[in-house]
């Protein structure tokens, strides 16, 4: 008999507001520069290739800024971002941390947390909106990350 499968959890990104002006100011510019060329004297395709790739974009912005989620499977984190998507197996994380690293990342937050994986050189940063309730998930499916405070670490001889 196997052991009950945890159901799937899908944690929505948390977005800072200023993250979500500047990404929602930069997908109205996109579409104002899209209606501003159909007053320009270019001709008909030039216009309606600008308008194409200027809705693409304004569709792309929008589309990471609320279809970033993470989920937690029973085996694997699954982080998606617009059309983007990493996954992490469970077993291959050694730590995560909180931090407020500002590279670019899955992530419409600066409240983020660092996943580090056995490979030390492979890393993630993402922002779950229910960073805590996420933190203990994530130590419940993944036998040996343990609660340190505020970080999950894996124990030293630990199973994987």
């Amino acid at each position: 008999m196997t052991a009950p499968r945890a159901p799937t959890t899908v944690y929505p990104s948390k977005r800072d507001w200023w993250i979500e002006i500047l990404l929602l100011l930069a997908a109205a510019g996109t579409a104002a520069a899209a209606a501003g060329v159909w007053f320009s004297p270019e001709s008909l395709g030039v216009r309606v290739g600008m308008t194409v790739v200027s809705a693409a974009t304004a569709a792309f912005v929008l589309w990471v800024l609320y279809g970033t989620a993470y989920t937690l499977t029973d085996e694997q984190l699954v982080v998606r971002s617009g059309p983007l998507r990493w996954t992490v197996p469970l077993a291959a994380i050694e730590e995560v941390f909180p931090t407020h690293n500002p590279l670019s990342a899955p992530a419409c937050s600066l409240d983020r947390l660092h996943i580090r994986r056995n490979d030390s050189r492979r890393w993630l940063l993402i922002s779950p909106d229910a960073k805590a309730a996420f933190l203990r998930d994530l130590a419940v499916r993944s036998p040996g990350l343990t609660v340190e405070g505020d970080r999950l670490v894996r124990r030293r001889g630990a199973a994987r």
